[in-house]
């Protein structure tokens, strides 16, 4: 929940916050898209993964476009 982007030093870093009871070996696979695609894509190196964030900097690096994230568990 309350996925967000966080920008420091020219890094596009997609945070969430986890339930405090997550159960044990839960993953995360994250997605991606631009503004007005209809495909999300896959960042590969973010899926099935147990920390809570994820660099998504090389994908949305055209600072004057607008992108959307998404998280599943």
């Amino acid at each position: 929940k309350h996925a967000a982007f966080s920008s420091t030093n020219f890094e596009n870093i997609l945070t969430w916050e986890t339930e405090a009871d997550i159960p044990p070996g839960t993953v995360f696979d994250v997605q991606y898209k631009q503004y007005g695609e209809k495909s999300w894509l896959s960042k590969p190196e973010c899926q099935s993964i147990t920390q809570p964030f994820c660099n998504l900097t090389r994908e949305t690096e055209n600072f004057t476009e607008h992108y959307y994230a998404r998280v599943r568990a």
